[in-house]
């Protein structure tokens, strides 16, 4: 298959945040703020992949190691596409952080290729291309940050077999701030904090996630962000990853009394995400406490404050 005139595009993708309380696996916010910027042009022969940007020395350049380059090897061969590629990825999301910077490589590969080639791929299949790099970084398709990344707002995966994911719309005034602690966990931080999640769940558990969800969902059709507040609360995951997080308690308390709406793990972690309404409260206030509470137990840590924003876009062609 050939390509449209064009010889590249350049596409913008955002950092996510997965999970999003009790919607394990499943939930996931695209962030306005931080992102990768992906340039793929159509040159030479293979497949290349260049890493720059922060955070570039932790990320493998080889094909099969890498989230973008492993979405680039699917989709050339399933639609032989017939053109040497080559990717420079400019990372502005950070690693291992749990703000989904693998995922925000995969799915700009995937939304730039299907633009390029006019592969007239729907969103659907667009993620589950996106998920399949996602093997590069945790050993099988994960599904939630990427669809987030793709498409923006809040999303949910139904369904892996067919690949099946929806997109909702926030309120505009919901108001994100993410505290980030500069705590190294090893090159296996996503197996780490996978590794401690229980394989087995009480019913009474099963049944308070699944009401979170449910309510999660219900309060951003509805606009109500109290309720999306109050159902940010997971019984499963988060209690036991919380333990690998030093300092988990102090700083969602020092958010929820700065104004948060709720607080949960960003993904795997370290970072925390807070929500609040940003028409009553100053995100800055709370991104500053979760810090100093971070600080209270020995570790420094950043803040960002953004909202949920939109998916993957072309910002360039050449």
């Amino acid at each position: 298959m050939s390509a449209k005139k064009f010889n590249g595009v350049v596409v913008e993708a955002p950092a996510s945040s997965a999970n999003v309380g009790p919607g394990f696996d499943v939930f996931a916010i695209a962030l306005e703020i931080p992102k990768d910027i992906v340039k793929i042009s159509l040159k030479g022969n293979g497949i290349r992949v260049f890493v720059e940007g922060l955070d570039n020395e932790k990320i493998p350049n080889v094909i099969d190691s890498n989230t973008a380059g492993v979405v680039a090897k699917r989709l050339v061969e399933d639609y032989k596409l017939a053109s040497g590629i080559e990717i420079v990825i400019v990372k502005g999301v950070p690693v291992g952080m749990g703000l989904g910077s693998s995922a925000a490589s995969a799915a700009a590969v995937a939304y730039g290729l299907n633009e390029l080639f006019s592969l007239n791929l729907d969103k659907n299949a667009l993620v589950k291309y996106a998920a399949e790099g996602e093997i590069a970084s945790a050993g099988k398709p994960h599904a939630d940050n990427v669809s987030a990344s793709l498409l923006g707002g809040f999303t949910l995966v139904r369904s892996y077999d067919p690949m099946e994911v929806y997109k909702f719309d926030v309120p505009e005034n919901l108001g994100v701030c993410i505290a980030s602690p500069k705590i190294f966990y090893g090159q296996k931080k996503t197996e780490q904090f996978r590794s401690v999640i229980p394989k087995l769940i009480e019913l009474d558990k099963l049944i308070h996630n699944v009401g979170n969800a449910s309510a999660l969902v219900a309060a951003i059709l509805t606009k109500n962000l109290e309720l999306f507040g109050r159902s940010l609360n997971d019984a499963v995951v988060e209690p036991a990853r919380s333990k690998l997080i030093p300092g988990y308690d102090s700083v969602k308390g020092a958010a929820l009394k700065a104004g948060a709406l709720g607080v949960t793990i960003s993904g795997a972690g370290p970072s925390m995400i807070a929500f609040y309404d940003s028409k009553m409260v100053d995100g800055r206030l709370v991104g500053e406490e979760m810090c100093m509470a971070f600080s209270s137990v020995g570790y420094d840590a950043t803040y960002i404050c953004t909202k949920v924003g939109h998916g993957c876009r072309i910002v360039e062609y050449f």
